[in-house]
């Protein structure tokens, strides 16, 4: 399939990640771009840990906070450059989060693909159902994998990279659940996520995807979405 960008957006624990990593076994010139994952990576390579910014978002992660958008911005901007000029696809999980940057990387994404190469994807699910996945969410501790996994998967090889998965949950996830119960990332999701999606809802394609539906019936509607807008 030609290149393009497939954006995945929910609310947190929707399922978004897990879908991405599918759609990148099966389109193999697109590559899962996890936002979340990347800042992750950056925020803890030593190779920044002379670099007054990075350690600024370093500190707003590992303080619960919003990474500042301008710089999330740029950072999605480099990759997207770089992914397109190999003549890659991108599948973002979750991002653009906030208006700024989805009014940042689209006019970038069209230049790269072409406005009738992207599509978002908007994967619905109950807020009971985002909590309870949250609350039994570990991550690969591959930094350059990161596949989401859950509580019943821990010390089995991860299905993306064959790490080991962590026998228990790790902290960065249990503060992301207790962000579900106590509502911050929830208001975070629709003060500044839904204005970003319904930005880009009204300029390039949209699909919406039942995540209530098992993984493989979730899967089968997003590449039915796919097949529809890009192939």
């Amino acid at each position: 399939m030609k290149p393009g960008a497939i954006l995945l957006m929910g609310l947190p624990g929707a399922g978004k990640g897990t879908q991405a990593f599918r759609l990148a076994k099966q389109f193999p010139d697109f590559v899962h771009f996890d936002t979340g994952g990347e800042i992750f990576r950056r925020i803890t390579d030593p190779a920044f840990a002379d670099d007054p910014i990075v350690q600024r978002e370093k500190k707003r992660y590992f303080g619960k906070v919003l990474n500042t958008k301008e710089w999330v911005a740029a950072m999605v901007s480099e990759r997207i450059r770089y992914y397109s000029g190999e003549g890659k696809g991108v599948i973002f999980s979750g991002s653009p989060r906030t208006v700024i940057e989805a009014q940042i990387v689209l006019p970038l994404l069209e230049e790269c693909y072409g406005k009738d190469r992207i599509l978002v994807l908007e994967v619905t699910v109950s807020l009971e159902t985002a909590t309870e996945r949250s609350r039994t969410r570990i991550t690969c501790e591959n930094k350059i994998c990161r596949y989401g996994a859950t509580l019943e998967q821990r010390g089995k090889p991860c299905p993306e990279c064959g790490t080991p998965l962590p026998q228990e949950q790790q902290d960065e996830e249990k503060w992301k659940y207790e962000g579900m119960v106590d509502g911050t990332r929830v208001r975070e999701f629709e003060e500044l996520t839904q204005p970003a999606l319904n930005f880009l809802k009204e300029r390039v394609a949209h699909a919406r995807i039942d995540g209530e539906k098992s993984e493989e019936e979730v899967f089968a509607q997003i590449l039915a979405a796919v097949k529809k807008n890009l192939e």
